[in-house]
């Protein structure tokens, strides 16, 4: 039998910024293409569903091209992958969402993970998935009210024009709905909520990219519709669908992170490890030895229900988050809207819900 070797890794003790991206690039292309088809308005559903292919190319962008730009959007952009509330040594169904009082409260305390060291920047190092994904909403909302006030295109030049206000600002909607998807998919991914998040304190080293990215490649074609299909029954179960039923896009967030974290354990048991992972420290030098495990084609079949599940929640979710900003911009007729204009490369979008130092 051949096993799943992965190499020695080493890191500085100090704080270390999270860089696993969450579901790789075929999970949150799926999550985000499921999502179309679990929007429950008919015009709104009807308007994505050609729009699929730059949802699920929007959903991947925070972990490719905008991984790539400068060291300061990056050093801003990694946190928003995550929330890790046991470095405040507190439930995530207890953090405050108030991120402005928690950095008043937090900020200077010892960390409740990492022993002895202080928190330096608690959205750097606590993460701040949640808000993430709160401002791309707020964002697609202030674009898609100026609709209103707007002239659709009335013709096929008006319709190719870019810079119209009307296809300006709905194309800024579309392209800020398709990046908050990527944010609600990280939030499924229970490695995404615990500050263990590669698996290391308890032997399990090396399953982040494992669980996420190496074992998801091994779904068949069909990852799209059992994603549909189990969230159709998470909707219709009153018991499964509490984090939709939340008030707040911070709240519908912090609910469903609960739920993920709350699999982290099941994760670990059926990690298909044959030689568990070493941790060891060396004159100030964490020296990682990643767990020996079976190929990622075992794994996709003992991970399968878990993944096809949480995929179904973050699809689930963000296509409610797309029904609630076309409410809130007041339902509007978007068939006029037939710009051809795609978003390859969409600009950063810095985090708006804390100080942003500039660093000499």
């Amino acid at each position: 039998m051949k096993y799943f070797f992965a190499s020695v890794l080493f890191s500085i003790s100090l704080f270390t910024t999270q860089k696993i991206l969450a579901w790789g690039g075929r999970g949150h292309d799926t999550i985000c293409q499921s999502a179309v088809f679990l929007v429950k308005d008919k015009t709104l559903k009807d308007f994505l569903r050609n729009k699929t292919n730059m949802l699920g190319h929007l959903c991947n962008i925070p972990d490719t091209y905008w991984r790539s730009l400068t060291p300061e959007q990056n050093k801003e952009g990694a946190p928003t992958h995550f929330v890790e509330s046991d470095v405040l040594g507190i439930p995530l169904k207890n953090l405050p969402l108030d991120m402005k009082a928690l950095i008043e409260k937090y900020q200077g305390s010892e960390s409740q993970y990492q022993k002895g060291l202080k928190i330096i920047s608690l959205p750097h190092e606590m993460g701040s998935n949640w808000w993430r994904a709160n401002q791309l909403f707020e964002m697609s909302i202030a674009d898609g009210k100026k609709l209103k006030d707007l002239t659709a295109p009335a013709n096929s030049k008006q319709e190719q024009d870019s810079e119209l206000p009307y296809n300006k600002h709905l194309y800024s909607m579309l392209t800020n709905m398709g990046l908050m998807g990527h944010f609600v998919g990280d939030n499924g991914q229970p490695l995404h909520t615990n500050a263990d998040y590669d698996g290391y304190d308890f032997g399990h080293g090396g399953i982040h990219a494992y669980y996420e990215d190496l074992s998801v490649s091994f779904f068949e074609e069909d990852l799209s519709s059992k994603i549909v299909a189990k969230a159709k029954k998470i909707d219709s179960t009153k018991k499964l669908n509490q984090f939709m039923r939340e008030k707040s896009v911070l709240e519908k967030m912090r609910a469903l992170a609960v739920i993920s974290n709350n699999e982290v354990k099941e994760i670990f048991k059926l990690d298909p490890v044959i030689t568990k992972s070493i941790l060891r420290e060396e004159k100030g030098m964490k020296i990682k030895t990643a767990a020996i495990r079976k190929p990622p084609v075992e794994g996709k079949k003992v991970f399968e229900n878990l993944i096809v599940t949480e995929m179904a929640r973050s699809a689930l979710l963000l296509a409610k988050l797309w029904d609630d900003i076309y409410v809130e911009i007041g339902e509007p007729d978007l068939k006029a809207y037939k710009s051809y204009r795609y978003p390859h490369t969409p600009d950063f979008v810095m985090p708006d819900y804390y100080e942003i130092k500039k660093e000499k």
